[in-house]
């Protein structure tokens, strides 16, 4: 029972949903007024370009041998699926979502490009640090700092951060997907460059 519970969490909040989940959150936050056409484009790109074109891509890997199961097991594995990954949400973030009206999705997209590179390098140096942990923490850290942003309470939106983020490492460490240091490793390597880009949303 508690491994199905904890197995949902890693599936509920699997790492290609994190973007478009920060973005229906912002969506739903804000003050400002969007037209619904634009969210609609908005939403719908991000769910093409961050879910469906990397479930295409990992068959395309798979078939050449570059990974071998969709839960990238080694850091060898990661390398292909996180560059490819970073180009897309570069892609999302200077071409889909450039317009200054979508400043703070941009800069969110940013902030997980950064994100992406930085969880490569790791790969590259053979350390295998917790996508599940870099992609959610980006993603609840950006919701609790578009709270702040907007005057809202900081403190709720931070305590679900705190919460979410403690029920994924129980979640991976249960199933034995990653050490406590690979869990750590990606939380930094998430929350960081979404702090970092804050500032330009100003």
């Amino acid at each position: 029972m508690l491994t199905t519970f904890l197995k949902s969490i890693s599936y509920i909040l699997h790492p290609l949903l994190m973007p478009w989940m920060g973005a229906v959150y912002f969506f739903t936050v804000t003050p400002l007024q969007y037209h619904p056409f634009k969210i609609s484009f908005w939403l719908l790109s991000i769910i093409l370009w961050s879910v469906v074109v990397p479930l295409f891509l990992y068959f395309i890997l798979n078939k050449f041998k570059l990974v071998h199961s969709i839960d990238l097991k080694t850091s060898k594995e990661r390398i292909w699926p996180l560059l490819l990954n970073g180009i897309i949400l570069g892609y999302l973030s200077f071409i889909i979502l450039s317009e200054p009206i979508c400043v703070e999705l941009h800069y969110f997209f940013l902030g997980a490009v950064m994100t992406a590179v930085l969880g490569t390098i790791l790969a590259v140096l053979k350390f295998k640090t917790s996508i599940h942990m870099m992609s959610t923490g980006g993603a609840f850290i950006f919701m609790a700092l578009v709270n702040l942003h907007y005057g809202y309470s900081f403190s709720n939106a931070f305590a679900l951060f705190v919460i979410v983020m403690g029920a994924m490492a129980s979640s991976r460490l249960h199933l034995n997907a990653h050490t406590v240091k690979e869990l750590v490793a990606g939380l930094f390597v998430g929350v960081v460059p979404q702090l970092l880009v804050y500032n330009h949303w100003l």
